[in-house]
């Protein structure tokens, strides 16, 4: 930080519109002298006398000598210090993280400390309000959920895993993968740990042994833990099909006597029968109560009223004769989606040809609701809401199998520290909100922002057929990134280096790809930052566009 930072107009420019609390301390002869404060910090300490006074008369004795030794280490280290204490200033016990960074003069020389205090509690409050709302969604869900990490072992399960799996709950969270199986005789190969390991979403429907109930079939689905984009572990959602299984077995072994089973599916499942052409013959009242219609208004329909989702699988299999399983999504009445488990049992008659064709299905809304925010969670940014490294890794080799020509940009912020160290983090993560804006609104529809982590951001470009196409969009995103930035009263500006790799040009991996363009984000970087390159074999022939500095 510059010295003319200490003129007392700057300062109050600076500081005074900061929710922060921020004091000037100056160091003499290992004493420490505070010499100016923000209005944040004269409203709380209710100091407004003369300046100067030493740090040890502000404080009390016992916190000055937990305190001293912090501010020593920033003026002898000559880097910032970060901790956090309890702010004697304030009647309430609030947590604060407090930043020393030192100030030099011309000489090299640290002279002043400028102290900055962020009230931490809100922050942690807030956090832990969030992490309540996941526990609840997770705790009182009525399908069983269990938390598994790389190793096989199970180190959460909700209240609805004791019930289901008539095991008590402590006991599963103590036991390994395979004991779970081996508790409810479930077959290893059934359901095999490698392909929940590896698989990112793996669905499938299971028998097991509950030790009241004796036979029940769970529909099992796993959904990838990741944080910070580090897979740590495995979600496992199960959900209790008996009653659609005892359904469905029964229609299958008693097709000549459907009607005694008539009462049996009607209390357990949505049922209806179509007739050869999917013309809608009967429907049950759970049908009628789930899309809100009458059965007057139904009979004599085409199923295609309620179907979204078209699986060509469905028709091949159940046109020979096969019994057909899956998930489908299907519209009310009103317009809303219900996501079910259907299966679908073709019916013959003596001839042997298809009479008609029964449906039963169980809604599994809930469970996909909670399915998709797991994996949107898994694979987009939690601050910018931006997909993540995964999410990018995987559309890239999906461009890549389908030889499509794109380009992959690697940029980031050129002075995205001096952002945090000059305006705190909280302002550091609103930059990086909006940088993620900025970069998406200079793209096309077809491409996409991506953030890997801290400042790096990557693009990918799709339906790229020249060079020049991605010099273009280089160049737009670039003067748009320069143009200044206004953040909660903070005005500043900012740089940034884009580095460019061309698929196949450039690369024929997602992680060559990857490497090529952050060579050449950092060699725009070693050229004197601010600048915009393009990836070549010999780097010291890079294209360049260099553009004035406006940090």
């Amino acid at each position: 930080m510059h010295p003319t930072m200490l003129k007392d107009h700057m300062f109050e420019f600076y500081f005074d519109q900061m929710n922060e609390l921020v004091f000037l301390a100056e160091v003499k002869n290992q004493h420490l002298y505070y010499k100016k404060m923000n209005k944040a910090a004269a409203k709380l300490v209710r100091y407004q006398g003369e300046a100067g006074m030493r740090l040890e008369s502000v404080l009390p004795e016992r916190i000055y000598h937990v305190l001293y030794p912090y501010y020593m280490k920033a003026m002898e280290t000559k880097k910032p210090v970060t901790y956090n204490d309890i702010n004697t200033f304030s009647d309430e016990a609030e947590e604060f993280e407090t930043t020393l960074t030192p100030i030099f003069d011309d000489t090299d020389n640290s002279t002043h400390l400028l102290v900055m205090s962020k009230n931490i509690q809100k922050l942690k409050k807030e956090l832990a309000q969030s992490m309540k709302q996941c526990k609840s969604l997770f705790m009182n869900h009525e399908n069983a959920i269990c938390m598994m990490d790389l190793s096989g072992k199970i180190v959460q399960a909700n209240p609805a895993c004791e019930q289901m799996f008539g095991c008590d709950t402590q006991d599963i969270i103590n036991s390994s993968y395979m004991q779970l199986l081996e508790e409810l005789k479930i077959d290893a190969r059934a359901f095999p740990l490698h392909h929940i390991l590896y698989d990112q979403s793996y669905s499938k429907e299971i028998q097991a042994w509950h030790k009241e109930k004796g036979k029940i079939y769970l529909y099992v689905t796993n959904v990838p833990i990741i944080v910070e984009n580090e897979w740590i572990g495995i979600y496992l959602i199960a959900q209790d099909v008996t009653k659609e299984k005892a359904a469905e077995i029964k229609l299958e072994n008693t097709v000549k006597d459907l009607a005694n089973m008539k009462y049996a599916l009607d209390e357990s499942a949505i049922v209806s029968i179509l007739d050869p052409y999917g013309t809608i013959m009967y429907v049950n009242d759970m049908f009628c109560t789930i899309f809100g219609y009458e059965q007057e208004e139904l009979i004599g329909q085409s199923y295609e009223l309620f179907d979204v989702s078209y699986d060509p699988r469905a028709l091949e299999s159940i046109g020979q004769g096969k019994v057909w399983r899956g998930q489908v999504k299907s519209i009310t009445k009103e317009g809303v989606i219900v996501w079910s488990h259907k299966t679908i049992v073709p019916l013959t008659d003596i001839h042997h040809r298809i009479s008609s064709y029964v449906l039963i299905q169980t809604d599994i809304t809930a469970q996909k609701k909670l399915e998709n925010q797991l994996k949107f969670k898994a694979f987009h940014d939690s601050l910018t809401g931006v997909p993540n490294r995964m999410m990018l890794q995987k559309q890239v080799q999906a461009a890549i199998e389908q030889k499509e020509r794109f380009g992959l940009l690697f940029l980031d912020c050129d002075n995205f520290k001096e952002v945090n160290d000059q305006f705190g983090h909280d302002i550091g993560d609103a930059f990086l909100i909006q940088y993620a804006h900025r970069l998406t609104s200079c793209i096309r529809a077809c491409d996409e922002v991506y953030r890997l982590g801290g400042d790096e951001f990557v693009i990918l470009l799709r339906q790229i057929e020249r060079r020049e196409e991605i010099q273009q969009i280089m160049e737009r995103i670039h003067g748009e990134l320069q143009k200044e930035w206004s953040i909660e009263s903070c005005i500043f500006t900012a740089t940034s280096t884009i580095g460019a790799a061309y698929y196949p040009e450039n690369g024929e991996s997602f992680q060559e790809l990857l490497k090529q363009a952050d060579q050449a984000l950092y060699e725009g970087k070693r050229q004197g930052k601010n600048n915009v390159n393009f990836y070549k074999k010999n780097q010291s022939a890079v294209d360049s566009i260099d553009k004035e500095s406006i940090v």
